[in-house]
């Protein structure tokens, strides 16, 4: 199927169908893996934030609101410096299934070891787990669904099949985003941005193409806050593409970062009380955090490290845990070997040298695609952004690389293909 997809020997309809049959069977085989995947600390502390969505129905917002004095100090640093879509979607459905806030965990202690956790109630219930894990691999279906559709406005409905069938078959989209934790509903968001940029670029970029570029990044960025590494190339990318009617282009820009901040905003209530003061507080936690990380897992990268992470990480073997002070293998030991009997994806990366010829002929036929730009920003302002500030070679960071270098392999293989033909031709 994909040969004929790839090849261009089936007409529109069958094409369509295809992709269609493709795509469906990439979402199932997405969710088969959802109650073997191996179990991550964060799952216990996302669905301990989704207590939110309950204190939000029973006492109101403004019981989220940032106060000096919090009385719930953890809680208050844990809806700052993190997206706040995940949670809320996690209280909504489990609201939706009947489960009461009393059945949610504590928070994972990352001091403790695994059986300290389990005994003082840090693990979440079964029903809960399920729940949460469900509902971020359904938003991860989704995601796939609409990086599709942004990939056939960019490259073409083939190499855009081509592409999503990268994204959803790697090892570190599936284990992370069937998770109870961020990165299904941040890739669904990073997917939304993708859609609302390909309109931007591959039709009349009309007004309301625009709106919906302002909702797709503020629902983007209220899902986890690094998706402004997506988001500020892409707004890069959207100038250049109207740098012959700048002030025009300067204006909608304006009217996206908008609605943005708006819609950032009202998902994200613990700002309403002090506006002003909670970015600054919001970034001296964030910079704290990232200092204790580097403290108990950083050390110092080689810069060959850091570049090969680039491609490694979105491409590579899952990493099932970062904390390397506990016995996680021995602990995840069972689920690991449960989890890679077929489920656990395509490592990509284990034919490293193939991967970065099919990548450089991609990169090479940039020029000649209208969505070569778009690409090519967001590819650099992405890997640029990492090298700089990442210290952690943590694999969740770097999955906004996946889809724009999937897309960039679906153009190397495409190319590739049709250099075959010519040759079998001749």
């Amino acid at each position: 199927m994909i040969e004929q997809i790839a090849n261009g020997n089936t007409n529109h309809k069958a094409q369509s169908r295809l992709i269609s049959f493709g795509i469906g069977l990439l979402m199932i085989y997405a969710l088969l893996g959802v109650s073997d995947v191996p179990f991550h600390g964060d799952e216990s502390t996302i669905l301990y934030m989704s207590n939110d969505w309950f204190i939000l129905r029973e006492q109101g917002i403004s019981a989220l609101y940032y106060r000096t004095l919090p009385l719930n100090a953890l809680a208050q640093e844990l809806r700052l410096v993190n997206g706040t879509l995940a949670p809320f979607s996690y209280g909504l459905m489990l609201e939706t299934a009947g489960i009461a806030q009393s059945a949610l965990n504590d928070a994972w202690d990352w001091s403790a070891d695994w059986w300290e956790n389990q005994y003082y109630g840090h693990f979440p219930r079964p029903e809960v787990l399920f729940i949460g894990r469900w509902t971020s691999a359904l938003a991860l279906c989704l995601a796939l669904s609409l990086s599709f559709a942004a990939g056939r406005l960019l490259i073409g409905a083939p190499n855009a099949f081509l592409a999503t069938l990268i994204v959803g078959l790697a090892p570190a989209v599936l284990l992370n985003a069937r998770r109870a934790m961020f990165e299904g509903v941040a890739l669904l968001g990073a997917a939304l941005v993708w859609l609302a940029a390909a309109r931007l670029v591959a039709g009349k970029a009309r007004i309301g193409d625009w709106t919906l570029l302002g909702v797709a990044c503020g629902l983007a960025l209220a899902a986890k806050h690094t998706s402004l590494l997506l988001i500020a190339p892409v707004f890069v990318a959207l100038l250049w593409y109207g740098r012959a009617c700048s002030l025009r282009t300067l204006s909608r820009l304006a009217l996206a970062a908008t609605i943005t901040s708006a819609l950032f905003l009202l998902l994200n209530p613990s700002w309403w009380s002090e506006p002003l003061h909670v970015p600054r507080e919001v970034l001296r936690l964030r910079s704290a955090t990232l200092t204790v990380q580097n403290e108990l897992f950083g050390r110092p990268l080689r810069l060959h490290e850091r570049l090969e992470a680039l491609i490694a990480f979105p491409f590579g073997a899952p990493q099932y845990f970062e904390d390397t002070r506990y016995a996680w293998r021995e602990w995840l030991a069972d689920s690991i070997r449960g989890y890679e009997r077929g489920l656990q994806g395509v490592t990509w990366y284990a034919a490293a040298p193939l991967v970065y010829f099919v990548l450089l002929i991609g990169a090479l036929t940039l020029r000649r695609e209208r969505a070569g730009a778009l690409l090519g920003i967001v590819l650099l302002g992405i890997g640029s952004a990492l090298l700089l500030t990442n210290t952690l070679m943590w694999q969740r960071y770097y999955l906004l690389l996946t889809f724009p270098l999937a897309m960039l392999a679906a153009l190397g293989l495409a190319r590739a293909a049709r250099t075959v033909r010519i040759f079998r031709r001749a």
